[in-house]
């Protein structure tokens, strides 16, 4: 009866073992995803709350708070720790205009004053979008998978906020 039984074990270690990391790694990588875009969604709301306080009221009584471009996508990138500021793009839209920053990085230094002095004013909107193209590695491991698309897509995020001062 023994003999019969011999090898057992390692057919359910194997059984068992096999689902168990599958869902290790998924476990893993939806907590990445969701990491990636908290980051990126936290990373525009502060960023459009940055914008909207910095309107042409805030300059009054000598102040000098105008902001840039660059400012925006330095706090952008700032507050987005897990995300590489070369595959984000974004957009920073005003009442009769918009920016694009695409990659994020390409704007770092970027002068051009935001929201520009005729989008500045009390009550006006700026919104800033991202988009973030996330890949994930695991079918890549997998034969035939090599440069297809499989296990990619995109994370977006919008902040909408009134200038206040």
């Amino acid at each position: 009866m023994s003999q019969r039984r011999n090898g057992t074990g390692l057919i359910e270690f194997t059984l068992l073992t096999l689902p168990v990391i599958f869902m290790t790694l998924s476990i893993l990588e939806m907590s990445l995803i969701g990491w990636k875009y908290h980051s990126m969604a936290y990373g525009v709301e502060v960023a459009a709350r940055y914008a909207c306080i910095h309107g042409r009221n805030c300059s009054k009584n000598g102040n000098s708070c105008t902001i840039t471009v660059g400012n925006v996508a330095n706090v952008i990138a700032s507050q987005s720790p897990a995300l590489d500021a070369s595959q984000l793009n974004v957009t920073l839209t005003t009442h009769a205009s918009s920016v694009s920053c695409n990659p994020l990085n390409s704007c770092f230094s970027n002068a051009s004053q935001f929201p520009n002095s005729t989008d500045n004013g009390v009550g006006l909107d700026v919104t800033i979008t991202a988009t973030y193209l996330f890949r994930n590695p695991i079918p890549f491991a997998w034969a035939g998978q090599a440069g297809s698309t499989v296990g990619t897509f995109t994370l977006g995020a919008t902040s909408r906020q009134s200038i206040v001062f």
